[in-house]
C-alpha cells in the first residue's frame, strides 16, 4: 500500500474516531439531562460508528504490525527457532576477497549458507563478488534473482532487485531492467528503493541512457 494512502486512512479513521466519541458524549449528556432536540437514536449511531472506526482502525494497525513481522517470523523459522549467530566464516570470507581470492570466498560463504538458510544476507554477498571481483554479472543476475524469491523486508527487496535491473542492464536485456523497476515502483512504491528506481526510469526515459548508467550515482553502499 502506497505510504500517502497509508497515512491518509490513517488520518481519516483516527479523525472519525475522535469525532464519533466526542459526538456520543455530548449526545449521551444531552439525554441523561432531558435536554430538548436531545436524540438516544443518534446517541447510539455515534456509539455505533465509534465502535465501528475503532474497529477499522485495528485492523489497519494489525496488519501493519503483521506485515513488519512477518518476515522475522519466517527468518525465525527457517533459522529452526533459534537465532544464528553470525560464525568466523563471514570474516574469513571477507579476508580472503579482499586477499584476491574471491572464488575461495564464495565457497566458504555457501557452506555458511548451507548451514544457514535463513541468513539470506550472503545470498546478496555472493551476487557482490561475482559482480564487482569476477564480474561474472550473469552469475550476480541468477544469485539476485534466487534471493528475490524469498520473503524479505521491503527495503531490502527493492534494493536487491535494484541490483538485479543493473545488472540485466549489463547483460544487455533492457526489457527486462525496466520491467524490473517498474516493479519495483508498483509493489514497492513506499520505499526508498522505490525512489530510485522512479529515478532511474526518468533518466532512461529522458536520456536513452542504459539503466546501468542511470543509477551509478543511486547504488545503495554494499556491506
Amino acid at each position: 500500500m502506497n505510504r500517502f494512502v497509508k497515512a491518509a486512512i490513517y488520518a481519516v479513521l483516527i479523525l472519525c474516531v475522535v469525532a464519533l466519541a466526542s459526538g456520543f458524549a455530548v449526545e449521551y449528556a444531552r439525554v441523561t439531562h432531558g435536554v430538548a432536540g436531545a436524540s438516544r437514536s443518534r446517541m447510539l449511531g455515534c456509539l455505533g460508528g465509534f465502535v465501528a472506526a475503532l474497529v477499522a482502525l485495528g485492523l489497519v494497525c494489525a496488519y501493519d504490525v503483521a506485515h513488519h513481522f512477518g518476515w522475522r517470523f519466517e527468518r525465525w523459522f527457517l533459522q529452526g527457532g533459534r537465532p544464528v549467530v553470525p560464525g568466523p566464516e563471514l570474516e574469513e570470507a571477507q579476508k580472503l576477497r579482499a586477499r584476491g581470492q574471491p572464488l575461495d570466498a564464495i565457497r566458504l560463504l555457501r557452506e555458511y549458507l548451507t548451514r544457514n538458510p535463513g541468513e539470506l544476507h550472503v545470498m546478496s554477498r555472493i551476487a557482490e563478488i561475482y559482480n564487482h571481483d569476477l564480474e561474472n554479472y550473469l552469475a550476480a543476475a541468477l544469485e539476485y534473482e534466487e534471493l528475490l524469491k524469498h520473503k524479505l523486508p521491503d527495503e531490502e527487496w527493492g534494493w536487491a532487485a535494484l541490483h538485479l535491473a543493473k545488472l540485466y542492464g549489463r547483460l544487455n536485456q533492457p526489457e527486462k531492467s525496466l520491467a524490473l523497476l517498474e516493479r519495483i515502483d508498483t509493489e514497492y512504491g513506499q520505499t526508498v528503493a522505490a525512489r530510485r528506481a522512479r529515478k532511474a526510469r526518468e533518466q532512461i526515459g529522458a536520456t536513452g541512457l542504459g539503466q546501468d548508467e542511470a543509477e551509478s550515482s543511486d547504488e545503495k553502499p554494499t556491506a
